[in-house]
């Protein structure tokens, strides 16, 4: 039978040092953005999440959490940065099935945790991070609408030499936060994570990004799953303006994965093609959004991510990757 639900959930955000506005292009954008190099320095965050099934399984949970983030002045190219991330419970159903757990650790607890712990170095027109951190790709991604994001141990180098064209490629090989489905408060293997039954060496990952046509933008990335598949991802924006008061944005976008080594979670072999426009009436502070993905592949569109998902189209919960057969996606907005 076919199980239908709902889930709600509502945040509130207290930030005690301002935060730069971000430019939303998409649904999950409103949520999902995340960067804490640009983000606050300290901030109070509170949350209530509740699901409902035909089945009539109903759990909730309400928290308040809060992270700070320390960072060293840069010497001699290097500086360190630190994070803490806690999550307090007001719940008195800690251990049954009336608790969401979203929001907690694997027990159904409030934790603390330190999760970021990185050296950052930066020479000339490349800059090298390692260590625990957040990260925003395609296929790897914070997507904080949880109370605590999704973070990644990582290798990841950046290097902006060529004018226009920014380089990057790395490893990430554990994860914590509410999506790694083990334990939020814990980093864990990509290997756990994704439940291979074997160990492998993480994701490696490299990607050209290329902004030297004006208002175009054109971005392709590769993933290698050691022992499980790689993956392909393109995406090309155009932003065009109309009048000076009427602006429109278009994206195409192109994901694929195959099989690699020992195949250790199946057959991969998706297609996904999708395109977006969004209408910005600057005059009257209006947006539309129209986003379209199409699977044309009979396993499904590539589940391996790491987060909220590549896709124009992903939501919270109702995204492509998750129907596991080919079919298409929708999203119509307005703000």
């Amino acid at each position: 039978m076919r199980k239908y639900f709902m889930i709600s959930t509502l945040f509130i955000s207290s930030t005690l040092v301002a935060s730069p506005q971000v430019e939303i292009k998409s649904v999950r954008g409103i949520l999902g953005a995340f960067d804490p190099i640009e983000h606050t320095t300290l901030q109070i965050r509170s949350g209530y999440i509740s699901s409902h099934t035909d089945d009539e399984l109903t759990n909730s949970a309400f928290a308040i959490g809060g992270h700070a983030h320390l960072y060293t002045k840069r010497y001699q190219g290097i500086k360190l940065g630190t994070s803490l991330y806690a999550v307090e419970s007001f719940n008195q159903q800690n251990h049954d099935n009336s608790l969401n757990p979203d929001f907690f650790d694997a027990k159904g607890n409030s934790f603390a945790t330190i999760a970021e712990a990185y050296i950052d170095a930066k020479w000339s027109k490349t800059n090298i991070k390692i260590g625990r951190q957040s990260l925003d790709t395609p296929h790897i991604d914070s997507d904080d609408i949880r109370m605590m994001p999704n973070y990644f141990n990582a290798y990841h180098i950046t290097n902006k030499a060529i004018e226009n064209l920014t380089l990057r490629a790395g490893l990430v090989n554990k994860m914590a936060g509410w999506e790694n489905g083990i334990d939020s408060s814990r980093f864990v293997s990509v290997a756990e994570v994704l439940g291979t039954g074997e160990k492998t060496d993480g994701i490696y990952f490299a990607s050209a990004l290329y902004e030297g046509i004006e208002n175009l933008s054109m971005s392709l990335w590769y993933y290698h799953y050691d022992e499980i598949a790689d993956l392909l991802y393109a995406e090309a924006t155009y932003d065009y303006t109309i009048t000076r008061d009427i602006s429109l944005s278009l994206g195409v976008q192109y994901d694929s994965s195959q099989e690699r080594g020992k195949a250790l979670l199946g057959e991969q072999n998706s297609h996904t093609f999708g395109t977006s426009l969004e209408l910005q009436l600057t005059d009257i502070g209006f947006a539309v959004l129209l986003a379209y993905n199409h699977e044309s592949s009979d396993s499904g569109a590539s589940a391996l991510s790491l987060g909220g998902g590549a896709f124009f189209t992903s939501m919270e919960d109702q995204t492509l990757d998750a129907m596991e057969s080919k079919g298409e996606a929708w999203v119509v907005g307005a703000g």
